[in-house]
């Protein structure tokens, strides 16, 4: 089975429930394999919504699976932490806390800005607000986070 054929089932439903297909990938892990699909949701996703796809996609994918060994379905979302990839998704991720490595530093704090070039957080250095401006081609890591 080409594993790709997952997006194409799940197409109606991603649609419907105005979700994003993110990827699909088939792992071994712990001696099982695997078939993860991830999906995304600009507002957000929840459990019940995840468990209702991978319903939607269990109910459709064994006409199309009979080639391949025994595998669980896994159906998720990117998580609380994702990378955030394109200049789309770190446009939608302004205002909120994230963490950012460079070579020489690892900082956390809220997006404020996103240029061409850079970006702008806003970080707390003992009890003092202080905005940073980071270029782009010094980022090695930019990924939401969760504040605790």
């Amino acid at each position: 089975m080409d594993i790709n054929i997952c997006k194409e089932i799940l197409d109606p439903f991603l649609k419907e429930n105005d979700l994003i297909f993110y990827s699909v990938e088939l792992v071994k892990e712990y001696g099982s394999l695997i078939l993860r699909v991830i999906l995304d949701k600009k507002d957000g996703l929840d459990i019940d919504l995840l468990a209702k796809a991978n319903e939607y996609l269990s109910e459709r994918i064994d006409k199309y699976d009979a080639d391949m060994p025994e595998y669980m379905l896994e159906v998720s979302s990117r998580g609380a932490e994702r990378t955030l990839d394109s200049e789309e998704e770190i446009n939608e991720a302004l205002d909120s806390y994230i963490h950012v490595e460079t070579s020489n530093m690892v900082y956390d704090g809220v997006l404020v800005e996103n240029n061409v070039d850079s970006i702008t957080m806003t970080i707390n250095i003992k009890g003092r607000f202080k905005k940073i401006p980071i270029k782009k081609e010094e980022i090695k890591l930019i990924r939401l986070a969760v504040k605790i």
